[in-house]
C-alpha cells in the first residue's frame, strides 16, 4: 500500500470531457493531522482492503462516525458525495476528508482527475468488446457517479445506444434508491443519476 499527503481540499468539478482508463494499481493518499477513533479506524482498515479508484474517505472527529466512496468515475465527485453523505450522518459537526483512492501514477492533489472508474474501465476494456456480436451494434453508457450500461446484438447504432442508457440508467435508479431522502436529492440534483454514451461499437 502507498500512502501520500494531500492538501484537504474537495472539489466539486466540472464533469471529464475526455474519457480515460488507468491501470488496476491503486494508492491512498492521507489528509496529515486528522486523528481516527478506534471506530474510524477499523472501517479505514476495511475500506483499505478494498481499495478501487476513485474514493473518498471522510471522518467527523471526535466520533465513530465517518462516510465513504470508492469506484466513482472521477476524484472530485468522490470527495463531493462522500462529504455529503459524511455530512447528513454528522449531526451538524465538521466533517473532515482522511483519505482518497487514486490510481497509481496520478496526482491526489490534482482538479478534474477522472475517466473511467476501476470497476467500470475492466468492464470497458475485457468484457465490453468480447461480448459484441458480428455485424450487430453495442454501446457503453455510464452515469456521472459509478454506473454503467452496456449492450450488444443491436441492429443499428440508435437501438445499441437507448439500450445502454436504459441499463445504466436502471442501476441509476438502484443507486439512488439506496440513499436517504436528502442524499437522493444531492445526487439528482448534481446529474450524477443522469447517463451518457462514451463509445458506439459498430460492426467492422
Amino acid at each position: 500500500m502507498s500512502f501520500v499527503f494531500l492538501c484537504a481540499a474537495v472539489f466539486a468539478g466540472p464533469a471529464i470531457s475526455e474519457v480515460k482508463t488507468f491501470g488496476n494499481a491503486v494508492n491512498m493518499a492521507k489528509v496529515p493531522g486528522v486523528e481516527l477513533t478506534s471506530g474510524q479506524r477499523k472501517a479505514l482498515k476495511n475500506y483499505s482492503r478494498k481499495k478501487a479508484y476513485f474514493g473518498a474517505f471522510f471522518v467527523v472527529p471526535g466520533t465513530d462516525n465517518f462516510f465513504w466512496t470508492r469506484n466513482f468515475h472521477n476524484l472530485d465527485t468522490a470527495k463531493a458525495a462522500a462529504k455529503k453523505g459524511c455530512e447528513i450522518i454528522s449531526e451538524g459537526k465538521a466533517c473532515k476528508l482522511y483519505a482518497l483512492l487514486y490510481p497509481k501514477g496520478t496526482d491526489p492533489n490534482a482538479t478534474q482527475l477522472g475517466g473511467l472508474s476501476q470497476r467500470t474501465a475492466k468492464e470497458f476494456n475485457t468484457r465490453y468488446p468480447k461480448r459484441q456480436k458480428n455485424g450487430k451494434f453495442g454501446a457503453f453508457a455510464i452515469n456521472g457517479a459509478n454506473g454503467y450500461g452496456v449492450s450488444f446484438g443491436w441492429p443499428n447504432a440508435a437501438e445499441a445506444n437507448e439500450a445502454a442508457k436504459a441499463y445504466c440508467n436502471a442501476q441509476s435508479a438502484r443507486d439512488l434508491a439506496s440513499l436517504g431522502i436528502e442524499g437522493r436529492k444531492w445526487a439528482q440534483s448534481k446529474g450524477l443519476d443522469k447517463c451518457r454514451v462514451i463509445d458506439t461499437h459498430s460492426p467492422g
